[in-house]
Protein backbone atom coordinates (compact mmCIF):
# COMPACT_ATOMS: atom_id res chain seq x y z
CA UNK A 1 0.00 0.00 0.00
CA UNK A 2 1.28 3.08 -1.01
CA UNK A 3 2.10 6.24 1.79
CA UNK A 4 -0.85 8.51 0.56
CA UNK A 5 -3.06 5.76 0.74
CA UNK A 6 -1.75 4.63 3.98
CA UNK A 7 -2.27 8.10 5.28
CA UNK A 8 -6.11 8.82 3.95
CA UNK A 9 -7.49 5.12 5.68
CA UNK A 10 -5.67 6.50 9.28
CA UNK A 11 -5.99 10.00 9.82
CA UNK A 12 -10.10 9.17 10.89
CA UNK A 13 -10.41 5.88 13.23
CA UNK A 14 -13.87 4.96 15.09
CA UNK A 15 -13.74 7.37 18.43
CA UNK A 16 -13.31 10.09 15.72
CA UNK A 17 -16.16 8.92 13.61
CA UNK A 18 -18.46 8.74 16.99
CA UNK A 19 -17.26 12.21 17.67
CA UNK A 20 -18.55 13.53 14.49
CA UNK A 21 -21.68 11.82 14.56
CA UNK A 22 -22.28 13.52 17.84
CA UNK A 23 -21.69 17.01 16.22
CA UNK A 24 -23.65 16.35 13.34
CA UNK A 25 -26.84 15.61 15.44
CA UNK A 26 -26.18 18.61 17.42
CA UNK A 27 -22.92 21.13 16.73
CA UNK A 28 -23.44 22.43 20.29
CA UNK A 29 -22.75 19.35 22.27
CA UNK A 30 -20.41 19.84 24.62
CA UNK A 31 -17.25 17.47 25.19
CA UNK A 32 -18.37 16.03 28.36
CA UNK A 33 -22.16 15.26 26.80
CA UNK A 34 -20.21 13.67 24.22
CA UNK A 35 -17.80 11.57 25.96
CA UNK A 36 -20.58 10.36 28.12
CA UNK A 37 -22.64 9.42 25.01
CA UNK A 38 -19.46 7.20 23.00
CA UNK A 39 -17.96 6.09 26.52
CA UNK A 40 -15.02 8.67 26.41
CA UNK A 41 -13.78 11.02 28.82
CA UNK A 42 -14.09 15.30 28.38
CA UNK A 43 -10.25 15.77 27.81
CA UNK A 44 -10.02 12.93 25.45
CA UNK A 45 -12.66 14.16 23.35
CA UNK A 46 -11.64 17.22 23.45
CA UNK A 47 -7.91 16.73 22.32
CA UNK A 48 -9.75 14.68 19.34
CA UNK A 49 -11.89 17.44 17.96
CA UNK A 50 -8.71 19.74 18.06
CA UNK A 51 -7.09 17.26 16.26
CA UNK A 52 -9.74 16.85 13.90
CA UNK A 53 -10.22 20.84 13.43
CA UNK A 54 -6.08 21.35 13.10
CA UNK A 55 -6.05 19.29 10.25
CA UNK A 56 -9.34 20.88 8.46
CA UNK A 57 -11.37 17.53 8.60
CA UNK A 58 -13.99 19.26 10.40
CA UNK A 59 -15.08 23.05 11.30
CA UNK A 60 -18.26 23.68 13.54
CA UNK A 61 -20.96 26.45 11.88
CA UNK A 62 -24.43 27.84 12.27
CA UNK A 63 -25.62 27.48 8.87
CA UNK A 64 -28.94 29.53 7.83
CA UNK A 65 -31.28 28.85 5.06
CA UNK A 66 -30.61 32.76 2.81
CA UNK A 67 -34.61 32.33 1.67
CA UNK A 68 -36.21 32.52 4.67
CA UNK A 69 -34.32 35.44 5.54
CA UNK A 70 -35.35 37.52 2.80
CA UNK A 71 -32.00 36.55 0.91
CA UNK A 72 -31.92 34.87 -2.58
CA UNK A 73 -29.70 31.90 -2.91
CA UNK A 74 -28.48 29.59 -5.81
CA UNK A 75 -26.70 26.98 -7.12
CA UNK A 76 -23.70 27.44 -10.16
CA UNK A 77 -22.25 24.71 -12.41
CA UNK A 78 -19.09 26.33 -13.61
CA UNK A 79 -16.83 25.10 -17.09
CA UNK A 80 -13.59 26.31 -17.63
CA UNK A 81 -11.01 25.96 -20.59
CA UNK A 82 -7.75 27.28 -21.01
CA UNK A 83 -6.92 28.08 -17.58
CA UNK A 84 -6.51 25.75 -15.10
CA UNK A 85 -9.50 24.71 -12.51
CA UNK A 86 -7.81 25.20 -9.47
CA UNK A 87 -6.59 28.81 -10.74
CA UNK A 88 -10.01 29.76 -11.26
CA UNK A 89 -11.59 28.18 -8.08
CA UNK A 90 -8.95 29.60 -6.19
CA UNK A 91 -10.64 32.95 -7.43
CA UNK A 92 -14.18 32.23 -6.47
CA UNK A 93 -13.06 30.93 -3.40
CA UNK A 94 -12.17 34.49 -2.75
CA UNK A 95 -15.48 36.50 -3.36
CA UNK A 96 -17.39 37.41 -0.53
CA UNK A 97 -20.88 35.80 -1.30
CA UNK A 98 -19.52 32.84 -2.48
CA UNK A 99 -20.42 30.16 0.10
CA UNK A 100 -19.39 26.59 -1.24
CA UNK A 101 -16.77 26.28 -3.91
CA UNK A 102 -15.94 22.73 -5.05
CA UNK A 103 -14.37 21.00 -8.25
CA UNK A 104 -15.91 18.53 -9.74
CA UNK A 105 -15.99 15.91 -12.24
CA UNK A 106 -18.73 15.68 -14.99
CA UNK A 107 -20.11 18.39 -17.11
CA UNK A 108 -19.16 21.01 -14.94
CA UNK A 109 -15.67 21.78 -13.44
CA UNK A 110 -16.73 23.71 -10.79
CA UNK A 111 -19.86 23.83 -8.50
CA UNK A 112 -20.50 26.48 -6.38
CA UNK A 113 -23.28 28.23 -4.20
CA UNK A 114 -23.61 31.74 -3.80
CA UNK A 115 -25.93 34.04 -0.93
CA UNK A 116 -27.02 37.04 -1.87
CA UNK A 117 -29.53 39.86 -0.57
CA UNK A 118 -31.54 40.23 -3.70
CA UNK A 119 -31.96 38.88 -7.02
CA UNK A 120 -30.24 42.07 -8.44
CA UNK A 121 -27.32 41.84 -6.27
CA UNK A 122 -26.95 37.67 -7.27
CA UNK A 123 -27.64 39.72 -11.44
CA UNK A 124 -24.51 41.59 -10.50
CA UNK A 125 -22.61 38.37 -9.08
CA UNK A 126 -23.20 36.16 -12.00
CA UNK A 127 -22.98 38.72 -14.94
CA UNK A 128 -20.26 40.34 -13.82
CA UNK A 129 -18.33 39.60 -11.59
CA UNK A 130 -17.85 35.48 -12.58
CA UNK A 131 -17.85 36.94 -16.29
CA UNK A 132 -14.64 39.13 -15.39
CA UNK A 133 -12.47 35.44 -14.28
CA UNK A 134 -10.70 34.60 -17.03
CA UNK A 135 -11.19 30.66 -18.10
CA UNK A 136 -14.63 30.44 -17.10
CA UNK A 137 -16.02 29.52 -20.63
CA UNK A 138 -19.75 28.23 -19.23
CA UNK A 139 -21.90 28.99 -16.55
CA UNK A 140 -25.44 27.59 -15.43
CA UNK A 141 -27.51 29.37 -12.45
CA UNK A 142 -29.73 27.40 -10.49
CA UNK A 143 -31.68 29.89 -8.63
CA UNK A 144 -33.05 28.38 -4.69
CA UNK A 145 -36.81 28.91 -4.64
CA UNK A 146 -37.43 26.56 -1.27
CA UNK A 147 -34.81 24.68 0.85
CA UNK A 148 -36.82 21.31 1.45
CA UNK A 149 -33.49 19.53 3.27
CA UNK A 150 -30.45 20.85 4.34
CA UNK A 151 -28.82 17.70 6.60
CA UNK A 152 -25.46 16.64 7.31
CA UNK A 153 -27.17 13.14 8.66
CA UNK A 154 -26.61 11.29 5.87
CA UNK A 155 -26.10 7.45 5.87
CA UNK A 156 -22.59 6.12 5.01
CA UNK A 157 -20.34 8.29 6.81
CA UNK A 158 -20.14 4.62 9.21
CA UNK A 159 -19.16 2.72 6.70
CA UNK A 160 -15.28 1.82 6.38
CA UNK A 161 -14.14 3.72 3.69
CA UNK A 162 -13.22 1.52 0.24
CA UNK A 163 -9.69 2.69 0.31
CA UNK A 164 -9.30 1.08 3.70
CA UNK A 165 -10.59 -2.33 2.64
CA UNK A 166 -7.74 -5.27 1.44
CA UNK A 167 -7.73 -5.56 -2.34
CA UNK A 168 -9.76 -8.89 -3.41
Amino acid sequence: MDAGRQSRDSLLDDVDREIIDQLRVDGRRSFSEIGRRIGYSEPTVRQRYNRLVSLGVIYVAGMYDETKIGGIAAHVGIRVSEVPVAKVAEQLAEHPQIKYVACTLGYYDIILDIAAPDAQALGKIVLQDLRRIRGISDLETLTVLEVMKDTYLWQGFREPSPLSRPAE
